[in-house]
């Protein structure tokens, strides 16, 4: 409200030098709105902080809807659920994300609930991999699993589990039953590779995208692990 008082204010100053100088402000005038503009907001340094964080508003919606057919139509998405849900949730996650462990009950317990009216797209999105060093591999041995139709199975075993070297990988993948010589030759596939690195590239253009979890419900979004606004998205969603 300050903001648009602000600019109401600047432009009723410019307003009145416009029409008594045919549309001409002269260095005079042009001093005399610059001091009134300055001291405004001097009083009031509470508006430039408004216009920032709606400038960041609008920089984030733009980054958004730059990448949004790429998040919702990305062919090579795992993408679990009916196509004709009512609610398509979108999450950005490592495995080896602390914050993406914590959710994943959450997202599961979702698709149980509302087995017609939810589906989710799973991005990979192996960011921490610079410092774990298995987060890309085990990207690729989720994608590698949904091949043998085992992606969430594999999914949900990754994020409940610690230290995820080849021998962790290889054991899970004994455990929920995959053909691990299959499993490990598909994670050697290039179109997978190259597909977790288009999503980290996407990643990079999502300005609000500071960290995983990632969550795209609807026109809402949020990144970490808050359950109660992710509920709060997810009933919003529901009711639209």
């Amino acid at each position: 409200m300050k903001l648009y008082k602000t600019a109401l204010l600047a432009a009723s100053v410019l307003a009145f030098p416009a029409c008594s100088q045919a549309g001409q402000v002269n260095t005079q005038d042009k001093e005399a709105i610059e001091k009134i503009v300055y001291e405004y907001l001097m009083e009031n340094p509470e508006v430039v902080q408004e216009a920032l964080i709606e400038l960041e508003a609008k920089q984030d919606r733009e980054s958004l809807a730059s990448v949004k057919s790429s998040i919702y139509n990305e062919p090579r998405d795992v993408v679990l659920g009916p196509a004709d849900a009512k609610v398509t949730i979108v999450e950005f996650f490592d495995y080896n994300c602390s914050y993406c462990k914590r959710t994943t009950d959450w997202l599961v317990e979702t698709m149980e609930k509302h087995p017609k009216d939810v589906r989710v797209i799973f991005k990979e999105l192996p960011i921490l991999d610079r410092q774990t060093k298995t987060s890309r591999n085990a990207a690729k041995a989720a994608l590698a699993a949904h091949r043998q139709g085992k992606y969430l199975e594999m999914h949900t075993a990754l994020m409940e589990a610690r230290g995820l070297n080849d021998d962790r990988i290889e054991e899970i993948a004994k455990d929920i039953g995959l053909n691990v010589a299959r499993l490990k030759g598909d994670m050697q596939d290039p179109e997978i590779a190259a597909y977790i690195e288009d999503t980290l590239i996407m990643g990079q253009k999502l300005r609000p995208l500071t960290g995983t979890p990632f969550f795209m419900i609807g026109d809402e979004y949020i990144a970490g692990a808050n359950v109660n606004r992710l509920n709060d998205m997810l009933a919003n969603a529901m009711r639209g």
